[in-house]
């Protein structure tokens, strides 16, 4: 038996160094160079141009590459990307207007065996003509997603899986949808006219200078929710599990906030006794106002944080 086991061990050892060998020996043939192991290709710069006229709607779907879709003033859509034979760009002007953008890889199964070697992070850059009204959906896998000054999009719809959602100074005259699984967001001066529904896992969420027309949703399951300056007319909805919800001088008429163990604090624009009041509080601590039993609604509840609110006077 131990005479089996030393021959197992003797054949194992070999087959190592028989791999080593091989190993060394393909190095030097590559002439001691790691690139000459490298299976990628160089990356070109292109760029593609639309008229406005002939776009409706847009849609972009990426995979690894930060996503820039940026409004302009020029009068012509631009894209600028970078490409090569094996990784590459699908870009179609559809009969009912849709302008679709799509990352494709033109790769066999084998040419994925080797070493990827390259500091090149790509971009995917859209230029539109912010006067753009059409519809625009944008999704990325890790890579992060930019979509800043729109005077008035159709309806926006975003979501990443890792990477961070950035939307600035936009308008739009419907809905706005965004979610990320572990991506932060960084919203900052957005308007709509219907209702906006943000979610995400674990990434955080600061929202500043908000004007909703509609309702607001917003839920996350590990990380903070911050508002700052942001008016809704119609509902809100705040779910999160363990992190917090800060809130500073946010106006609305009926106001939901749900946590497991993360706290509640900040102000609420308006006069408490416009609002009935309700707060519940497991183990933590709990100051707010005396609710005024008004026609408005404010609701929180948590597990184990603490609430702490007060009102005041608007401007």
């Amino acid at each position: 038996m131990q005479s089996n086991k030393k021959i197992i061990m003797l054949v194992a050892g070999g087959l190592i160094i028989l791999g080593f060998v091989i190993a060394l020996l393909a190095f030097a043939l590559a002439g001691f160079n790691w690139n000459s192991f490298n299976t990628s290709l160089p990356d070109e710069e292109t760029s593609y141009s639309y008229d406005l006229a002939s776009v409706s709607s847009l849609t972009v779907s990426e995979l690894d590459a930060d996503v820039i879709i940026v409004g302009t003033d020029e009068d012509k859509i631009k894209i600028t990307c970078y490409e090569n034979k094996k990784d590459a760009y699908t870009i179609q002007l559809q009969a009912n207007g849709n302008l679709n953008i799509k990352r494709s890889l033109y790769k066999h199964w084998y040419e994925y065996i080797g070493f990827n070697i390259s500091n090149q992070k790509r971009t995917l850059t859209v230029s539109v003509p912010k006067k753009f009204a059409g519809e625009m959906e944008a999704a990325t896998m890790s890579g992060n997603l930019d979509l800043t000054n729109f005077d008035g999009l159709a309806a926006i719809n975003t979501s990443t899986a890792s990477g961070q959602i950035t939307l600035k100074n936009v308008t739009t005259n419907n809905h706005l949808n965004a979610s990320t699984l572990s991506g932060n967001f960084d919203l900052d001066n957005l308007r709509t006219d219907k209702d906006i529904e943000i979610g995400t896992s674990s990434g955080e969420i600061q929202f500043n200078d908000g004007k909703i027309a509609g309702n607001m949703s917003i839920s996350s399951l590990s990380s903070n929710i911050d508002l700052v300056d942001t008016s809704i007319n119609g509902d809100v909805s705040i779910g999160n599990s363990s992190g917090n919800v800060n809130l500073n001088k946010l106006a609305a008429n009926n106001l939901s906030i749900t946590t497991l163990s993360g706290n509640v604090r900040g102000s609420i624009l308006g006069d408490p006794g416009n609002y009935t009041i309700t707060a519940d509080s497991l183990s933590g601590t709990i100051d707010i106002p005396r609710s005024g039993n008004g026609k408005n609604t404010f609701d929180i509840s948590t597990s184990s944080g603490n609430i702490d609110i007060e009102f005041t006077a608007a401007n």
